[in-house]
């Protein structure tokens, strides 16, 4: 075929502008629509895709809002320097008043002084009962262990309830202080030497019962009782002199009474135990002995043990095989509970830290003669900043709905509502699917329970062009008279009737986060359409490429046949040239 450098030299008709405007033509009318179609398709994906992102916004809002931990939060009013109360999630709502407060203390023991930490404490080898809370640590020692020593084996055997350190006080003058870990009256140590061998600086007053097989061997071949002297007390006469007397507890006994039940009943006893503590130590020779040391503010009164019955049916063991041991080692702070009053009713407790009142309730004692009257109330201020939290995402994703449904300036992506542009079509005008979003949460905000709660009563309410608003201050009025109510009403309830059967009721905040968040599930309304769009897309940008090629090809058939066309023309031209010059040239003879 031969070829034309320039289309349209033969006949200067069949030109490439011909060809081109024509395709123009054909291109507006096949091609620029279906590109019109994809760039609305693209802005709908771009809109269904932020608004996937809005429901996922305002469904994180809710999840809090339909969940029970969120009205469980607790505040706690009318604490102060002297009492101080932690309340839990969860814990009951209450009022209380604390009163009278008395601090407990640890016991705090200091024994003699001695002129060096390295001076020695015995005599010779032998073992110390410390004894606390009814628990004996036997520290064994030689004439060489000096002060330091005997701290550092104090710690390593009793560390966990004792520590021990050693204080200067003066000039050449130490003490070794002991100091219980914990609080409470059952905390007061002693030190009782097992061996005799001991520096009296470091032992208080004690008696010592003579050796008893086990500690379960019987203390009397009989009945009968036996008394304790232990202490001191003040007494006034009848002619206004005092003088002082030592305070005694009796206790029965029988024949089956262990070495081991004396020392319980003797621990047990209000005014025993007031001034003594009595434990059950192994001796040296494997041999059981019942030790009573002194304690409290009178340390330095004797200590006795006496039979009361006519037979003498007591071992003697108890009475005149006892030892006594005197010593300088006092307490310079006796251990002693707290005591409060609680609503009235006065408590003691071991510590200062007071948890088994109310579960989820912490009551810190601080100082002493101390008061409070405490509040625990529902923490309203997370439920406020939640529903706050809510109606800012709900708006958000109500004007994108809005701008995607309504005839506006500013339906398209990215389009400033302040244009001044003609209305457009708004991308998803008439789609029920998502005009339907905004209709049903509306429904959703609008209802009222069986017992005739509503949303708007918690200063929840619809504006007139469709945003949410939130009243605070509605919301605690109508709060602070149920809290329990609204608990139930926002995030649901479980009850149980008289036969065990439950049965639950779902919140409306619950019923909104389930309906929001399944908005973006995997079969939810904006999934189903986002997938919708994108095969949509698909489809026109096949559509899009065949018709290109189709267009392309039309008019590449249409350029060859041009350019065959053009040819025969061109030939055509150049055969009636010759005889256009003859008729020109009789024409011009004719006319000469």
């Amino acid at each position: 075929m031969a070829t034309i450098s320039s289309l349209g030299a033969g006949s200067g008709v069949l030109t490439q502008s011909v060809i081109d405007q024509l395709k123009a033509s054909d291109t507006s009318a096949i091609i620029t629509p279906i590109n019109n179609k994809i760039s609305t398709n693209q802005q709908q994906q771009q809109a269904v895709t932020l608004l996937q992102s809005q429901a996922m916004s305002v469904s994180t809002a809710l999840s809090s809002l339909q969940g029970s931990s969120l009205y469980q939060n607790s505040t706690v009013s009318g604490t102060n320097t002297g009492v101080n109360v932690t309340a839990a999630n969860g814990v009951a709502l209450q009022n209380f008043t604390i009163a009278n407060t008395k601090l407990a203390t640890s016991d705090v023991v200091q024994s003699g002084s001695f002129s060096s930490s390295t001076a020695t404490i015995a005599t010779g080898a032998g073992k110390l009962n410390l004894n606390i809370s009814g628990v004996n640590y036997v520290i064994p020692y030689t004439a060489s262990t000096t002060y330091s020593d005997l701290q550092t084996a104090i710690n390593n055997a009793a560390g966990t309830s004792v520590k021990a350190s050693i204080l200067q006080t003066g000039t050449s003058a130490y003490s070794l202080v002991l100091n219980s870990q914990t609080t409470g009256a059952a905390q007061q140590i002693g030190m009782t030497d097992l061996s005799g061998n001991l520096n009296s600086t470091l032992t208080t007053n004690s008696l010592k019962s003579g050796s008893f097989a086990s500690s379960t061997s019987s203390i009397a071949t009989g009945g009968g009782s036996l008394t304790l002297s232990a202490g001191l007390q003040t007494i006034t006469n009848s002619d206004g002199t005092t003088s002082t007397s030592p305070v005694t507890s009796t206790f029965n006994y029988t024949a089956t009474t262990s070495l081991s039940d004396l020392a319980t009943m003797i621990n047990s006893d209000p005014t025993a135990s007031a001034n003594v503590n009595a434990a059950v130590v192994k001796n040296d020779a494997g041999t059981y002995n019942l030790v009573l040391t002194a304690k409290g503010s009178n340390q330095s009164a004797p200590i006795t043990l006496s039979d009361q019955a006519s037979g003498g049916s007591l071992n003697t063991a108890l009475t005149t095989g006892a030892t006594t041991t005197t010593g300088t080692l006092a307490d310079i702070q006796a251990a002693s509970d707290a005591s409060f009053q609680y609503n009235g009713i006065t408590l003691t407790r071991a510590s200062n830290t007071i948890t088994d009142i109310t579960a989820g309730l912490t009551i810190n004692l601080l100082s002493s003669g101390a008061s409070a009257n405490i509040g625990i109330t529902q923490d309203a201020q997370p439920i406020k900043d939640a529903m706050q939290s809510f109606v800012t995402n709900y708006n958000t994703m109500q004007a994108q709905i809005s701008s995607m449904t309504t005839s506006t300036n500013a339906n398209l992506v990215g389009q400033s509502s302040t244009s001044t542009s003609a209305p457009t079509t708004p991308l998803f005008l008439g789609d029920s699917s998502i005009t339907g979003i905004d209709r049903t949460i509306k429904n959703m905000l609008t209802s009222s329970n069986s017992s005739g709660l509503s949303l708007a009563q918690y200063g929840l309410s619809i504006n007139q062009d469709g945003t949410l608003s939130f009243d605070s201050t509605a919301f605690d009025t109508k709060m602070s008279a149920s809290p329990d109510a609204m608990a139930n009403f926002f995030s649901g309830q479980t009850t149980v009737d008289a036969n065990g059967n439950s049965s639950s009721t779902d919140g409306i905040f619950t019923t909104l986060y389930n309906y929001a968040n399944n908005l973006t599930s995997a079969t939810g309304t904006l999934t189903t359409e986002a997938s919708s769009l994108s095969t949509a897309a698909t489809s026109l940008q096949t559509t899009l490429t065949s018709s290109t090629n189709s267009l392309d090809a039309r008019y590449a058939t249409m350029t060859s046949q041009f350019i065959a066309y053009d040819a025969i023309m061109t030939q055509m031209t150049n055969s009636f040239a010759p005889l256009l010059q003859t008729i020109n040239q009789s024409t011009s003879s004719s006319s000469g």
